[in-house]
């Protein structure tokens, strides 16, 4: 008897730590029983967006993001990829102290990402 398989759809970033994360789903080296995993891959305000309508079953959102969907998502114990010299960074044309960007115009991927905070 051949079941029919729940779709799960995965919204994750391309950037390498995601692609990492999900290597084993992607790539179909994990038994997912009677689960169909369908990847999307967008960015992380995209995704953090499209959690707040619900439209994903799994997806990778930013920390401050989740903050306002914690009613529609359970936050999971393990994925997250933010730390010590890894995560939001400014980039500038020359060196600057933190307190030099105090008044200046900064560019941030999304208002919801933890960039933004």
């Amino acid at each position: 008897m051949n079941a029919e398989k729940q779709l799960i759809r995965v919204g994750h970033s391309p950037d390498p730590d995601d692609a990492f994360m999900f290597h084993a789903l992607a790539n179909d080296a994990i038994d997912t029983g009677r689960y169909q995993f369908v990847h999307e891959l967008q960015d992380i305000e995209t995704l953090n967006r499209r959690a707040f309508a619900g439209e994903l079953e799994l997806t990778a959102v930013s920390i401050h993001g989740f903050a306002f969907i914690d009613d529609l998502y359970a936050l999971c114990a393990c994925g997250a990829s933010m730390g010590d010299n890894y995560g939001p960074m400014v980039v500038a044309r020359e060196n600057m102290q933190i307190s030099d960007l105090r008044g200046r115009r900064i560019a941030v991927p999304g208002t919801l990402t933890s960039a933004f905070l």
